[in-house]
């Protein structure tokens, strides 16, 4: 099930990263509520006995998509900052958050259904601020500005705050 030389990986894995892309696909489509765990799996190629197995609700499928997608973005940015020796830490932080605004323009409206469901579902939204705050460690370390340890969780909540701020604005825009 190898189908090119950087998506050589386990096909548990491969599932687990077309059912998360089909799950943000369809949240950009329908609202959290309408969409279920077996839309998702109808608009992959992934066998139902498999996805029922690896996943339970349809939040760990649409976590799953989230972390993969944040992971890529982390990968590039780390490749786009590799041979950096100008920038600031501090500016490669900043183009790092343009960054991940810019990728995440075509699951604007998946993000949208999800902080509109998150206002009713307690787990959604402790969900999403994991998965950003997550995301922001990644950031940081790729960037240089010391996302380990405790002073690097606290930076990275601190980006997480800084995102959320923003977010309202980009989701408007």
């Amino acid at each position: 099930m190898k189908t090119s030389t950087s998506d050589q990986t386990h096909p548990v894995d491969q599932a687990r990263r077309a059912l998360g892309e089909a799950a943000l696909r369809l949240l950009s489509e329908m609202p959290y509520a309408e969409c279920d765990l077996e839309n998702i799996i109808a608009a992959t190629e992934v066998e139902a006995d498999l996805a029922k197995r690896l996943y339970q609700d349809k939040l760990e499928v649409v976590e799953t998509g989230l972390a993969h997608f944040d992971e890529d973005l982390a990968a590039t940015l780390a490749s786009d900052i590799a041979d950096d020796q100008v920038s600031t830490v501090r500016e490669k932080i900043f183009e790092g958050l343009i960054q991940r605004f810019e990728a995440y323009r075509p699951h604007k409206a998946a993000i949208r259904a999800l902080n509109a469901a998150s206002v009713s579902n307690p787990k959604i939204a402790l969900t999403m601020v994991n998965r950003l705050n997550h995301a922001m460690a990644q950031l940081l370390e790729v960037t240089g500005g010391g996302g380990v340890g405790l002073a690097g969780k606290m930076r990275a909540k601190g980006l997480t705050g800084v995102c959320l701020t923003v977010l309202k604005d980009w989701l408007r825009d």
